[in-house]
C-alpha cells in the first residue's frame, strides 16, 4: 500500500462527504479525518434505509478522541468511531488517541470515565440511551485510519479490556465488537460493495405464486434441504438480514425443541423464511403441477429467518439430523431485481418488524388478566390486555397496559429477582410461568397494581430528567438502574401503603424526586469502576451485591 491507495481513498469520500460536512475554518487533514469518521460509520451499518437514523460528526477541541456516532434503530445498533487521517499512509494509531476514545465511549455508555463530558449534541446522546434500552441492541467500536499498519499490542489491549468489561453476561451474544479498518480496508471498500453471490436450488412442495407487483413464489421445504443452505453457505445467505445469526436465544432453543420432539409439526409452529433473489427461474417440469416445483435463485439473501435457517444447520451432524426430514419449513421467494434496491431494504426492514406475537399478547388468554380488566375499571383505569389495542379512554393517567403492570408488579415484588428480569428480559415477566404466576394470581390487587404503576411512572420520569441533566456513571445508573431503583421505592413504601385506599399516592409521589435522587447518588458511589450499568443491572448477584453495599432496602 502507497500514498497513491491514500489519494484514491481521498478522492472517495471527498466525493462523497466534502459538499454538506468540510468545514471551511479547518485544515485538510483534520477535515478528511472527519470524512473517514462518517464514512467508517456508513461502511458499518451500511447504505442509508431509515429515517430514524441518527449520524452525528463528533470531531472537535472536546471530542473526547469520538469523532463519529452512528446509531441506528432498525439494525439496533449504535456505532463509535475514531479516525486517524494519515497523508503518508504509514504507521497506525497512538495509544493515547486509543485511550481517550475509549474513555469517551465508556462517558456516552454511562460508565465511569473521566470528569469531562463526551462531546454529542443531545439528539445523539438520547438516540444512543433510547438505542441501549432496547432489547437486543449491540454496541460497535470502530477504529478507522488511513495507515497502513494493525493496531499494535500495546493500542488493542484496553479496547479489549472495554469489550470484557462490556460483554460480562454469560449465556447472551457479546454485546460490543470492536472493528479496525485500515488502509487496505478502505481501499477494497471503494470497489468492492457487491454483496456475497448466493445461488439456490430448491425444492418446493404445494406451491404457489405472485405476479403482481413481484413475481413471488410460497411453499413447503424440507428442513434438511434448508440445513444444507447454511452448510454450504454459512452467513452469506443473511447478506441482507438486519440480524445475522442470535446463539443461544430462546427463539433458537425452540426451534431446537421442535426438531427433536415434534418434527412433522415444525410447519406448524414456525413462522417461515423471507428469500429474496435477484431472479428466480422454475423447471419445466415444476411448471406442470403444484404438487412439487423446481426453482433456482440467483443473488439469494434470507432476509427474515436467519435464527430458522442457522438453527436447522446446527442440528447436522448431530443426532437430531434425521428428524430434518420429517420437518417442512413455510417459505416465500420474492424476486427483486437489482436496480429494485430500494424495494429489497422496504422488504427487509418491514419482514422484520410487522406482525410480531409477543409472550405478552398470550396474557389475554388468562382468566386472571380479565378479571383485572373489570376490577380496575371499578378503581377508574382502562386495563389494555392486546399490544395492538387502542384505548378508549382520552385520559393517559387513567390507561395501564399490561406490560406497564408486569414491570410495576415485578418492581414491586419482594422477590429482588423479578426487577432485575424486569430490566433483563421482559418477556420472561410473561414466559416465565413461575414468575408471572408469582405477579399475576388470585391474590393480586388491582388498588397496589394501579398504585405500582402510578410509582414505578413517576421514578421513570424523574430518572429521565436526571439522565438528561447528567453524563457518566450517574446517567447510565438513570437509564439501567430504574427498575432496581423503582423496586427500593415501592419496597420501602411498602404494601401496607399500596393496599390501603386511605393513604395519600399524590402527596407520596410529590415527594419521590428527593429520595430518587439519593439513592442514584448512594449507588454512584459504590459503583465499580470498570462496569458497565447495562449489564451490572441485569446480573442479581451483581445488583443485590450493590443494594447492600449502598446500604438500601432490598
Amino acid at each position: 500500500m502507497s500514498k497513491f491507495h491514500v489519494s484514491q481513498i481521498e478522492t472517495h469520500v471527498q466525493s462523497l462527504y466534502r459538499s454538506t460536512y468540510w468545514e471551511a475554518g479547518l485544515d485538510d487533514v483534520s477535515n478528511l479525518s472527519r470524512l473517514l469518521a462518517l464514512h467508517a460509520v456508513h461502511l458499518v451499518i451500511g447504505p442509508e434505509s431509515s429515517s430514524q437514523r441518527t449520524i452525528e460528526i463528533t470531531d472537535g477541541t472536546y471530542d473526547r478522541g469520538i469523532d463519529a456516532v452512528g446509531v441506528d434503530p432498525d439494525a439496533k445498533l449504535v456505532v463509535f468511531v475514531q479516525s486517524k487521517w494519515r497523508r503518508d499512509g504509514t504507521g497506525s494509531m497512538a495509544l493515547g488517541d486509543v485511550l481517550k476514545f475509549l474513555d469517551g465511549v465508556k462517558s456516552l455508555l454511562g460508565m465511569k470515565s473521566g470528569n469531562e463530558p463526551a462531546h454529542a449534541s443531545a439528539a445523539t446522546k438520547t438516540a444512543v440511551s433510547d438505542l441501549l434500552r432496547t432489547p437486543g441492541a449491540r454496541i460497535r467500536l470502530v477504529t478507522v485510519t488511513t495507515a497502513s499498519d494493525p493496531l499494535t499490542q500495546a493500542v488493542e489491549a484496553p479496547v479489549v479490556g472495554l469489550l470484557e468489561q462490556l460483554n460480562d453476561l454469560d449465556g447472551i451474544e457479546p454485546l460490543a465488537l470492536h472493528q479496525h479498518i485500515a488502509q487496505k480496508d478502505l481501499f477494497s471498500s471503494i470497489s468492492d460493495h457487491a454483496r456475497p453471490a448466493v445461488d439456490i436450488d430448491l425444492q418446493m412442495l404445494d406451491w404457489g405464486r405472485a405476479s403482481d407487483p413481484q413475481k413471488m413464489y410460497y411453499g413447503r421445504v424440507s428442513a434438511a434441504e434448508i440445513a444444507a443452505w447454511f452448510s454450504k453457505h454459512g452467513v452469506d445467505l443473511f447478506a441482507e438480514n438486519i440480524r445475522v445469526v442470535i446463539p443461544r436465544s430462546d427463539i433458537n432453543e425452540g426451534i431446537l425443541h421442535t426438531i427433536r420432539n415434534e418434527p412433522e409439526r415444525f410447519t406448524y409452529y414456525n413462522n417461515g423464511i423471507t428469500v429474496l433473489a435477484d431472479s428466480i427461474d422454475i423447471g419445466p417440469s415444476g411448471a406442470l403441477t403444484k404438487d412439487v416445483g423446481y426453482f433456482k435463485l440467483a443473488g439469494a439473501s434470507i432476509v427474515n429467518g436467519a435464527q430458522t435457517v442457522s438453527t436447522l444447520g446446527s442440528v447436522l451432524g448431530t443426532d437430531g439430523e434425521p428428524n430434518l426430514g420429517n420437518a417442512f419449513v413455510l417459505v416465500r421467494c420474492v424476486e427483486v431485481p437489482k436496480d429494485e434496491d430500494e424495494l429489497g431494504r422496504r422488504i427487509t426492514r418491514f419482514a422484520n418488524t410487522q406482525n410480531e406475537v409477543s409472550s405478552q399478547d398470550f396474557a389475554f388468554l388468562d382468566q386472571q388478566q380479565h378479571r383485572l380488566v373489570r376490577e380496575l375499571q371499578v378503581l377508574g383505569f382502562e386495563y389494555i390486555l392486546r399490544s395492538a389495542e387502542v384505548p378508549k379512554t382520552k385520559d393517559s393517567s387513567k390507561v395501564i397496559d399490561v406490560r406497564q403492570a408486569a414491570v410495576a408488579l415485578a418492581c414491586a415484588s419482594p422477590n429482588l429477582g423479578h426487577s432485575v428480569i424486569a430490566k433483563r428480559e421482559v418477556s420472561r415477566l410473561f414466559s416465565d410461568q413461575s414468575v408471572y404466576l408469582a405477579l399475576f394470581n388470585d391474590q393480586t390487587d388491582p388498588l397496589r397494581l394501579s398504585r405500582a404503576v402510578s410509582i414505578t411512572g413517576q421514578v421513570d420520569s424523574i430518572l429521565d430528567d436526571l439522565e438528561r441533566e447528567s453524563d457518566g456513571i450517574q446517567a447510565g445508573i438513570a437509564v439501567h438502574g430504574r427498575r432496581i431503583i423503582a423496586h427500593i421505592v415501592l419496597r420501602t413504601i411498602g404494601d401496607k401503603f399500596l393496599l390501603d385506599p386511605g393513604s395519600d399516592l399524590q402527596v407520596k409521589i410529590a415527594n419521590l424526586k428527593s429520595d430518587v435522587s439519593n439513592y442514584v447518588t448512594k449507588l454512584v458511589d459504590v459503583f465499580p469502576a470498570n462496569a458497565y450499568p447495562g449489564n451490572v443491572f441485569k446480573n442479581q448477584a451483581r445488583v443485590s451485591r450493590l443494594v447492600q453495599e449502598a446500604g438500601l432496602v432490598s
